[in-house]
């Protein structure tokens, strides 16, 4: 079984390295650049470099994730303040301005890694949520909810003719309130019709995405839940549901 928890895993490691790989390369050659008397040793360099890295920094968000935006450097003027007076500054001064430029090599990979993300793990494609349903368990979660069944082999055969719809939150939520509230008179909330009555559980989401899956009530319609995001989905399909003792 694939570990899509893992891959997406794998591709933040990836950008990561990748960012450290750009800044070892800008370490070569700054060192390279200088006369041998005025080259730091190298623990010294990593030193100065890691010392760069701190700053000041702003939140701001890409891509619905929030980054921080390195905007003083800190960690330079740290060093700066140590070394003036040593006379060494200029030999640790170009090291120490890597490091701050690695704050914005390190958002630039983090966003590449975004990017990828979403080439491979599509947030419109409904089979991003559905990596694996071997576990995949039906429980109604409102009284609305029939008895039925899900037909696990229906649902992946009809995967593929789910689309991505918007979902009028307004109407839904007039629909309720109409049920509950047509009149002066009370009205039962168990007598309410729900429109998302089922949770589908046991199923695991591609990108290692945390989701959470209901099912409406005629089985065509997914509203799919994440930590940020909710997704709907329709299929002009048949229903994955069967009502029990109606099977053919």
């Amino acid at each position: 079984m694939i570990n899509w928890n893992f891959e997406m895993n794998m591709i933040g490691i990836a950008s990561t390295l990748l960012a450290w790989v750009f800044i070892a390369i800008l370490i070569r050659s700054t060192y390279n650049a200088q006369n041998t008397e005025e080259r730091p040793k190298l623990w010294k360099i990593i030193v100065a470099v890691l010392i760069g890295l701190f700053s000041f920094s702003i939140n701001l968000t890409l891509f619905s994730e929030v980054y921080s935006i390195a905007i003083l450097p800190l960690g330079v003027w740290i060093l700066y303040g140590v070394l003036q007076g040593k006379k060494r500054w200029e030999a640790y001064r170009k090291y120490a301005w890597i490091g701050f430029l690695g704050n914005y090599i390190f958002l630039g990979t983090a966003i590449l890694a975004i990017l990828l993300t979403g080439l491979l793990y599509p947030k419109d494609d409904v089979k991003t949520y559905f990596a694996d349903m071997s576990e995949a368990e039906l429980l109604a979660i409102h009284s609305s909810g029939k008895e039925v069944d899900m037909n696990v082999t229906q649902l992946e055969d009809s995967l593929v003719s789910f689309a991505r719809e918007h979902l009028d939150a307004v109407q839904w939520y007039e629909e309720i309130r109409k049920q509950k509230w047509p009149s002066e008179e009370y009205i039962n909330p168990e007598n309410v019709q729900e429109k998302f009555p089922y949770l589908l559980t046991g199923v695991r989401a591609k990108a290692g995405k945390e989701v959470r899956i209901y099912v409406e009530s005629d089985g065509k319609g997914l509203l799919i839940t994440t930590k940020d995001h909710q997704y709907y989905f329709r299929s002009d399909t048949a229903s994955f549901l069967e009502e029990r003792g109606n099977e053919e």
